[in-house]
């Protein structure tokens, strides 16, 4: 985590400061319309692109360190797309084309029944295969789809896919890996036909972009689907389009998970859509929830608006009713789990599911698995399980989230923990040191120290003071209101910039640092920290930019080194100075209610650039 050193001080006196020449940043000098924070502008990378950087640098940095970016972007994107088919590292490297004449071709790799076909293809024909499988990849690292990449692959995958293709005449002009590939797709294909097998083909076009495909690159698309579904009779072929976010998504999501649970009753189906409510028995669920090494599976519970509250009044109950020789059954007297998940189907007396999230439920996850963890006993009782699969598309599993988890008391801002800005934020001040709790309790539980942890309130409060530019609404409104819709997406955009949020932070660290050594030398007024480090926080706005407006821009621009000991200093000062003389106005006020008067904040500002020292452009 960023820190500047902290400098002790035997008097109260502050030395001079100066920045250096290059902070010594000019209106003129920022290309960016000074706008209202309140309403942050679009920033010219997207969050989705900027992390995504992140996470090839980071993959790229502990992998393949002398690989190239873009040599490292076919095999990030072939990792990530093809995960759920169980490649290895070889098997990656070994479809992947790219290169002099590679015809626009990256990667391509061929599949029969799930299994990748390597060099020799005999053991994939002594068989009879249901299905065969053609994926094709283009990765380019460029912000956007290009038609050109598809005019490519139109002009040249059909002569490559050809069975009676010169292969002597196409090696003028492909290269000898890419032409073997296809070569082996032909061969499969020739010795399976008598199998019929289903014959399938997936296009991959991946970029960073973080808009959808225009829709002329869009046709030019399909019109390679078409040409490709030629291959053979009742050959599928697909165009699947990765770009930023589902790159991201993909790669943090990992290869799908396949559990099943044993039911004890046969479960009721819903009459819309894939939806099944059941009993499972708890050593079953239990079995469901815990890992082949005796852990619990953490990773079904990503989707909670919480984590595990401990030993309250209502988990303890819980612990006792399990522990109970009742001859009730548990599930009388608990409201179950619910669980989304991709796909659900009934196999036997199981319940299959893939890639499972309980939305609803943790409290009582965690009880059956301490109960059974300390030897306990299941009494022939069960849990109450609903399992759903909602619509890939829309907001429906937030839905889901939201409806059943509104009965119970949560904290401000709890049900908005599954949104994607409070997902990517998480990750991104994962980079800067913080461990940013979007679910209630995750990374205490964890055993983190304290001063990693972030909640969201505090995130919002501290954004609120140094971006919004309204300090006293910081100190001023409760959590339920900083979380609010009114309030709540001023903070949380985005449209904001992701590397604001750990600035934020950074910026607030290092006042209360400062704070910590001034207060012993002479003691704050009003003894209480919080009313001067949100006012600091907004007064460094514009001692950092040296700008009356600062832009979100503006503020992405500072360094975290200028704000030293000598400037906070100063601004401490005026900041105290400004304190007693509103106090002198009328005393009754108290501290309190002069640091949460939007007044105050007015004056603050005007006191801070018009004093000379800090060479505010005017």
């Amino acid at each position: 985590m960023l820190r500047a050193r902290r400098v002790r001080r035997s008097t109260s006196q502050v030395e001079p400061y100066t920045l250096p020449a290059q902070a010594q940043l000019r209106q003129d000098d920022c290309p960016q319309k000074h706008v209202n924070l309140g309403a942050p502008q679009m920033a010219v990378k997207s969050n989705d692109q900027r992390l995504l950087d992140r996470i090839l640098e980071d993959q790229r940095r502990r992998l393949a360190p002398n690989q190239k970016m873009d040599d490292f972007f076919n095999y990030f994107t072939a990792s990530t797309a093809l995960q759920d088919l169980d490649l290895d590292i070889d098997e990656l490297r070994d479809g992947i084309v790219d290169g002099s004449h590679d015809c626009g071709v990256d990667g391509l790799w061929v599949f029969v029944d799930d299994r990748y076909v390597s060099a020799s293809i005999d053991r994939h024909v002594t068989i009879r295969a249901k299905k065969i499988e053609l994926v094709i990849l283009q990765a380019k690292t460029s912000p956007g789809y290009q038609e050109t990449a598809f005019e490519k692959l139109h002009y040249h995958l059909p002569l490559l896919l050809d069975m009676g293709r010169d292969a002597k005449t196409l090696s003028e002009s492909t290269n000898a890996k890419l032409l073997d590939r296809t070569g082996r797709f032909l061969d499969v294909l020739e010795a399976l036909a008598s199998s019929f097998p289903e014959v399938s083909i997936r296009v991959i076009y991946a970029t960073r972009s973080v808009e959808s495909p225009h829709p002329n690159v869009r046709a030019k698309g399909n019109r390679l689907a078409n040409e490709l579904a030629k291959v053979a009779s009742q050959t599928k072929c697909h165009v699947e389009y990765l770009g930023a976010p589902e790159l991201r998504e993909m790669s943090g999501r990992g290869a799908s998970t396949v559990l099943d649970m044993t039911f004890t009753e046969t479960p009721v189906s819903t009459s819309l859509g894939d939806g099944y409510i059941c009993l499972v028995r708890l050593d079953q669920y239990y079995n469901f929830i815990t890992s082949e090494n005796g852990a619990l599976r953490l990773e079904l519970f990503e989707s909670n608006v919480r984590d595990y509250a401990g030993q309250t009044s209502v988990n303890a109950a819980i612990g006792e009713t399990l522990k109970s020789n009742h001859p009730e059954d548990f599930w009388w007297f608990n409201n179950g789990v619910t669980i989304v998940a991709e796909e659900v189907s009934i196999a036997g007396k199981r319940i299959v599911v893939r890639d499972p999230q309980i939305v609803n439920g943790l409290q009582t996850s965690h009880e059956i698995f301490n109960h059974f963890r300390n030897s306990g006993h299941h009494n022939d009782r069960s849990v109450l399980v609903r399992v759903m699969v909602p619509p890939s598309s829309g907001r429906a599993r937030d839905v889901i989230i939201r409806a059943t988890n509104s009965q119970t008391q949560l904290p401000p801002g709890a049900l908005r923990a599954t949104e994607k800005i409070q997902k990517d934020i998480e990750e991104a001040l994962a980079r800067d040191g913080y461990r940013y709790e979007r679910r209630a309790n995750y990374y205490k539980n964890l055993g983190f120290p304290l001063e990693q942890v972030v909640s969201m309130s505090r995130l919002a409060r501290e954004y609120t003071a140094f971006t919004v530019g309204e300090p006293h609404t910081a100190l001023k409104y409760s959590e339920t209101l900083l979380l609010d819709d009114s309030h709540y997406y001023k903070v949380f955009s985005t449209d904001t910039d992701i590397d604001l949020y750990g600035l934020v932070l950074d910026i607030h660290a290092r006042i209360s640092d400062f704070l910590t050594d001034y207060a012993q030398d002479r003691p704050l007024l009003g003894d209480t920290m919080e009313n001067w480090r949100y006012h600091l926080a907004y007064m460094s706005r514009f001692t950092l930019t040296r700008l009356r407006r600062p832009t979100q821009g503006d503020l992405l621009n500072v360094k975290l080194e200028h704000l030293s000991d000598a400037l906070v200093g100063a601004m401490a000062n005026l900041l105290d100075r400004e304190y007693r003389s509103a106090l002198r106005g009328n005393r009754t006020q108290g501290i309190d209610r002069v640091a949460r008067s939007e007044d105050f904040t007015n004056r603050l500002r005007q006191a801070t650039v018009v004093m000379r020292r800090f060479k505010i452009d005017r």
